[in-house]
């Protein structure tokens, strides 16, 4: 039995347009929860959520938000030589760009086909936005995923968000947003950091070696995860070595751009992680030219 009586017509609809007339006079900013709203498939759904409150340098910040059912699985953005990266396409939209998407720590998964890097729980993407001009923006945007349990499943979905001038973030959108970014790895720091990278004479391996931090929970090992520009693929990570103090892996380079042959040099990002913690750098790598 619903014990909350509604308010009658006539009542509720002058206090609703009192609260507009005060918001008026106020010139107060509508608060929006700038949701796409669920896109659902087998295991799972996702979102786009947008907090559009200016930071500091003027790019205002959202998520890809992927909700998924217990036992799925999704890719980080290189999975390896089997599985999806995550996609997005903006380019539909009007009056504002995407600048980045950032990827949360990952973790291995051996699904008893392959082992690839990728998310075991719901995982939230941190992205930046840049605003063009200081009127009404629209984002369109297309998003292609995959999700695993027994099988995979290609998910995509078309998202629509309207971001009108002056408008805040409401419903919690600034606080999952917020969140999505404090969850995001580490910077480089003097007791956790890559300390070696260098490509095998043939180039096709790639040792790293990081610098870790004094304190681990007891059993936990560190683990690697490495990508590159577009056309680069490597193998799951080996640990050579791991004293304490620093670990040592070996990585099999199974692919590499045209690119960065041409160029003889890439940057590659590498993740390490280490229980809770997590350390992401961007590292230069010479070399890939070598037959």
């Amino acid at each position: 039995m619903n014990l909350h009586r509604p308010a009658s017509p006539p009542r509720r609809a002058f206090l609703l347009s009192a609260a507009a007339a005060v918001a008026l006079c106020l010139g107060a900013a509508p608060a929006l929860s700038l949701d796409s709203g669920w896109a659902e498939t087998e295991g799972g759904r996702m979102r786009l959520l947008i907090d559009p409150s200016p930071r500091e340098d003027g790019t205002i910040t959202g998520i890809l938000d992927v909700a998924l059912e217990p036992g799925w699985k999704t890719y980080w953005r290189d999975p390896g030589s089997a599985g999806i990266p995550p996609m997005l396409d903006f380019s539909r939209s009007q009056g504002i760009t995407l600048q980045s998407m950032q990827y949360p720590p990952p973790v291995r998964v051996d699904d008893g086909y392959a082992i690839w890097a990728g998310y075991t729980a719901p995982v939230r993407f941190p992205l930046t936005f840049r605003r063009e001009g200081s009127g009404d923006a629209r984002i369109r945007a297309s998003a292609f995923i995959g999700i695993c349990e027994k099988i995979c499943v290609p998910f995509q979905a078309e998202f629509e968000v309207d971001l009108p001038r002056g408008a805040v973030a409401g419903d919690g959108a600034e606080d999952a947003v917020r969140h999505a970014f404090d969850s995001l790895p580490e910077a480089a720091s003097s007791d956790f950091n890559v300390e070696k990278t260098a490509l095998a004479r043939d180039g096709a391996e790639l040792e790293i070696s990081a610098s870790l931090p004094g304190f681990r929970p007891a059993g936990i090992a560190p683990e690697l995860f490495v990508a590159g520009p577009d056309g680069f693929a490597f193998a799951p990570p080996q640990l050579a070595s791991d004293d304490g103090g620093s670990a040592r892996w070996t990585v099999r380079v199974e692919r590499v751009s045209d690119a960065a042959r041409k160029a003889d040099s890439a940057i590659l990002d590498v993740v390490v992680t280490l229980g809770q913690r997590a350390m992401a750098q961007s590292v230069a790598v010479e070399g890939f030219a070598r037959e």
